[in-house]
């Protein structure tokens, strides 16, 4: 080879190592880039509950949020007394989360403890406005938003209800473990406007926990109430076993807040639809992450409620439910 065709030879290695080097830092940038974070919500709720925790995740799935591929979804179960929410709270609020499900209004109130400016969802809250989440219905105006339980008039239409399945009862005792502001004293109000009319004289038992539900029911007891109309509330639901036991062993006609009540023996439900209700958490929670702001999202009350009626608990009450109240029933439990 001569020194010419040796020099030129030379010079396209050199040139062709030029173009390899300078290649290599950006393959390496490419290479070792780490993923895109994805964005994270948090969830808190009472543990117990699966059927809800899917009704969500499996709606916001719907909608092109997979958990642990799209977003994650921190989730954060509370002991059945809620004696670990406040910790739960806090933890959750610390772990980077955009924003906040809340399965009610207790969850709600330990996060805005923890973090007054989290934006937040809750999936069922007794009192938005009362309770300082929403200035009104239609203009929350603040960072959270969500779907109210209490519609006017929904504790008169279970009052109603009872009097229809039960018509020779006359004392109704109130059982309430609404918890906040303003879910008690509506419905309160609400029951004592309907009473006079349905001939009915009520007394509230508000309760704060499982020994203050006992007393609240040996109280009845002692009051000769003759039934019982259950305020909304998630220490009663929780309980719900031990309340029915007793309301069947004094039998005292009932109706309760929820379906799953009437399910697990009570006489009567009319309620909401709480997996609809997760569902519509998960469609406020979406149009969040696209961009919109919690207050700018009006509060719901629930779309529809439905009558449930155990019908092998009003066999064992004595009860002969009227046909016009089977058939206006969404179902009758065998």
């Amino acid at each position: 080879m001569s020194p010419l065709e040796d020099s030129h030879s030379r010079r396209q290695f050199i040139g062709a190592l030029a173009k390899v080097s300078g290649a290599l830092p950006l393959l390496v940038t490419r290479g070792s880039a780490a993923a895109p974070s994805l964005q994270r919500i948090g969830f808190l709720i009472r543990a117990g509950y699966p059927q809800l925790v899917d009704a969500f995740s499996g709606e916001l799935a719907r909608l092109g949020h997979t958990d642990g591929e799209t977003i994650v979804i921190e989730k954060r179960f509370s002991q059945p007394d809620l004696s670990d929410l406040p910790a739960q709270a806090a933890e959750l609020v610390r772990s980077d989360v955009a924003l906040i499900l809340a399965a009610s209004l207790s969850q709600a109130l330990a996060v805005r403890r923890a973090a007054p400016d989290m934006p937040m969802v809750i999936a069922t809250c007794a009192g938005m406005v009362s309770n300082g989440f929403a200035k009104t219905v239609d203009h929350p105006g603040g960072n959270t938003t969500g779907i109210d339980e209490l519609p006017p008039g929904v504790t008169a239409k279970r009052l109603s209800l009872l009097k229809v399945a039960a018509p020779d009862v006359s004392r109704i005792g109130l059982l309430s473990t609404s918890e906040g502001i303003g879910g008690y004293e509506t419905q309160l109000a609400d029951a004592q406007g309907a009473a006079p009319r349905l001939g009915l004289s009520v007394k509230p038992y508000p309760a704060g926990s499982r020994g203050e539900i006992e007393q609240a029911l040996a109280a009845m007891v002692k009051d000769n109430m003759q039934g019982l109309v259950n305020f909304q509330g998630g220490l009663s639901l929780f309980h719900r076993g031990f309340i029915i036991d007793f309301v069947a062993a004094h039998r005292m006609p009932s109706i309760f807040q929820a379906t799953l009540f009437a399910e697990a023996g009570g006489l009567m439900a009319w309620a909401p639809d709480l997996g609809g209700q997760y569902r519509e958490a998960a469609r406020y929670v979406d149009k969040i992450l696209r961009g919109a702001k919690p207050g700018d999202l009006p509060v719901q009350y629930p779309a529809r409620y439905y009558l449930t009626i155990n019908a092998a608990t009003a066999r064992g009450l004595g009860l002969a439910l009227p046909p016009a109240l089977l058939a206006q029933a969404d179902r009758v439990l065998a």
